[in-house]
């Protein structure tokens, strides 16, 4: 931020908080209380808070209540020294840095034509990054949470009923918030989204975990492998196999490498399976089916600034732009490339599918836009777990969605789309109401069709 956007007349008070209640050298425009309730209860229009003096938690106490209260977009500032909830407060400052800190705050405040008491879940998590140049949502490892990380500051910004997973989740998809910092990679069950994940090594061949590792031995006459102690007879070694006389290491038999026995099948083995088991919902999986996701501090992105300013976060139908998504110039570049190499290749096949909204404006007027949002995020996440990393999307209007498959049948597809769409969802009463259509070529394309005319004759149901 520049400090030349600063407004001739700063409105606003900053609010010290400490123990004595007593201001000190240096703290201009300032009141200091003891206590949360006094502040309240002066009626000061604050313009940043500043905690100083406080011992154990009562920091993050009072961060909290500050999240919760009114006043949950201005600044947080902790003086030097002081033990600092990072994930609820903007940092550590001198007083004066505080202060000038809160000033800037208010002046993008003031460009901004939001009112931050009406604003949606989603959208006070964008203007509270939007006041603060280069801010961060960081992530906080804890053992409690089902995904195992969690977004603190989202959580305190959330009110009753508000998801902060989905709300974040949300935001990802439609590219309003972008990632910066890795900061770990995670591993999920699919089935019920935990990410504690117990890995353990089984029987290959009957996936038994009693298994041990046991030296074996290998007879030369019939070829038999298994574990030393079966090889054991009244004080000498015979095969069990064949009953032949093993006498001589490197003549009769030897000792290949360590193997491992299972207890319950007695299958011999070099190599253990490993498998991960959930801890929440005990389901087993193959390490390979389950769903790795990238843990990021996450930042507002270009997108996410512009669509603040404009007022357009309410803008439902960006869910539907996954990381399938492409301009629809780009798109109809790709269904020319595929219609040019089938005429020639006609092992070449692709299905062209077109789902449209037919009653969003009905139920935008009737149920709110967040309701239609919460509806679209659905289904954009269902469609994007039924998507291959082969098909593209994209939109030609707000409320028509085409997708290319190649080498794809769409009728599974559009019914298992159908579907999710049938129930109201996101507590709304009325249901969106689709029409999906879809043709293959060969089959359903002209002699000659570019893919401007192929869209066309789809849309109008030709």
């Amino acid at each position: 931020m520049n400090v030349e956007m600063m407004p001739a007349a700063v409105s606003g008070t900053m609010v010290v908080l400490r123990p004595s209640g007593q201001l000190v050298a240096g703290e201009s425009r300032a009141r200091a209380w003891n206590t949360w309730e006094a502040f309240v209860a002066s009626g000061v229009e604050p313009l940043g808070f500043y905690l100083d003096g406080w011992q154990g938690d009562a920091p993050f106490a009072l961060a909290a209540r500050l999240r919760a209260s009114a006043w949950w977009d201005l600044p947080l500032f902790m003086a030097p020294g002081e033990s600092a909830p990072p994930w609820l407060a903007d940092g550590v400052a001198p007083y004066a840095a505080a202060l000038a800190a809160s000033e800037l705050c208010l002046a993008v405040r003031r460009s901004l034509p939001l009112d931050p008491a009406a604003l949606h879940f989603d959208e006070r998590v964008l203007y509270f990054l939007c006041l603060r140049d280069g801010a961060q949502l960081q992530p906080q490892c804890d053992r409690a949470s089902l995904a195992l990380y969690r977004y603190p500051m989202v959580e305190a910004l959330a009110r009753a009923g508000d998801d902060a997973d989905a709300c974040l989740a949300g935001l990802a998809r439609r590219r309003l918030l972008e990632p910066a910092e890795l900061v770990d990679r995670t591993r999920h069950c699919r089935t019920c989204g935990s990410a504690h994940i117990h890995y353990l090594d089984v029987c290959p061949h009957c996936t038994s975990i009693h298994i041990r590792k046991s030296p074996s031995l290998h007879c030369f006459a019939c070829g038999h492998v298994a574990p030393e102690a079966d090889f054991h007879a009244d004080g000498a070694l015979s095969c069990p196999k064949c009953s032949a006389m093993l006498r001589h290491i490197g003549v009769d038999y030897d000792r290949p490498l360590t193997q491992y026995a299972c207890g319950s099948c007695h299958h011999v083995f070099v190599e253990t399976q490993v498998v991960a088991r959930c801890l929440d919902c005990r389901t087993t999986a193959e390490p390979n089916a389950l769903d790795v996701r990238e843990i990021s501090a996450l930042r507002l992105s270009p997108q996410g600034r512009a669509a603040l300013r404009a007022g357009q976060i309410q803008e439902s139908f960006a869910a539907l732009d996954s990381t399938h998504y492409v301009p629809p110039a780009d798109f109809r570049r790709m269904l020319d490339w595929a219609l040019a190499t089938q005429s020639r290749h006609d092992e070449m096949r692709f299905a062209l599918m077109l789902v449209e909204f037919q009653n969003a404006a009905e139920v935008i007027e009737r149920e709110g836009a967040s309701r239609v949002f919460l509806m679209l995020d659905e289904f954009a996440r269902r469609l994007h777990e039924l998507l291959r990393t082969s098909d593209i999307t994209t939109r030609t209007h707000e409320e028509c969605l085409w997708m290319f498959l190649p080498f794809s049948l769409p009728e599974g597809l559009a019914a298992r789309l159908q579907a999710s769409l049938q129930g109201p969802a996101g507590g709304a009463a009325m249901p969106l109401r689709t029409r999906i259509r879809h043709l293959s070529v060969p089959g359903g394309a002209r002699p000659g069709e570019q893919a401007a005319e192929l869209m066309a004759r789809l849309r109008d149901g030709a």
